[in-house]
């Protein structure tokens, strides 16, 4: 087993690589958003025309990349962790290997994947909130897509102002003027 403290430039990233390739279980950090945004990063550190062989390098070697966030908890007694895990599998590997795109995104790979013991953050996220773990505002701050995750909340959250009006039966009051009937049904 070997750990790398922080892959911070291309030279710790490509002795990572060849140790992992020869079998050795490699550990390391890299300060990123989230495990697409950790992919990203390592490929983007090399060389344009080099890109293509990394990805496959690393398609074929990385196992799990988890990533973290500490977000301040509902109470204020500090913070709750979220994490996100991204499982080396036969879709994962491609997407990484070819790159993401419509509709093949590592994120989509992580929703599917429970059952493999992948999750995204915004899954996380949801579920601290529920727990009421987190408040609403701070979930959404923290979210990857605030849009999808407050669909998934929807449920929670306040019923918003298109609801129907209530549509009263009683008499126009004597100081407001009727329509006339023609303007009414004008067409």
């Amino acid at each position: 087993m070997i750990l790398v403290g922080e892959m911070r430039d291309k030279d710790t990233i490509e002795v990572a690589l060849e140790a992992a390739e020869t079998g050795h279980l490699v550990y390391s950090t890299l300060h990123t958003i989230d495990a697409s945004k950790t992919i990203e990063r390592i490929v983007g550190v090399f060389p344009v025309p080099d890109q293509q062989s990394v990805r496959a390098r690393l398609a074929k070697v990385f196992r799990y990349i988890v990533s973290q966030r500490l977000i301040p908890k509902r109470d204020g007694s500090g913070r709750v962790a979220a994490f996100e895990i991204l499982k080396s599998t036969l879709r994962t590997r491609d997407y990484v290997s070819k790159g993401e795109s419509e509709g093949k995104s590592l994120l989509d790979a992580m929703r599917d994947g429970g059952d493999d013991g992948m999750q995204c953050f915004d899954d996380q996220i949801e579920a601290l909130i529920r727990n009421n773990e987190l408040d609403m505002e701070t979930g959404l701050a923290y979210a990857t897509n605030e849009g999808n995750l407050r669909l998934m909340l929807a449920d929670l959250l306040e019923p918003q102002a298109a609801e129907p009006s209530v549509v009263s039966t009683s008499p126009i009051p004597e100081h407001i003027e009727a329509p006339q009937s023609e303007e009414v049904f004008e067409r």
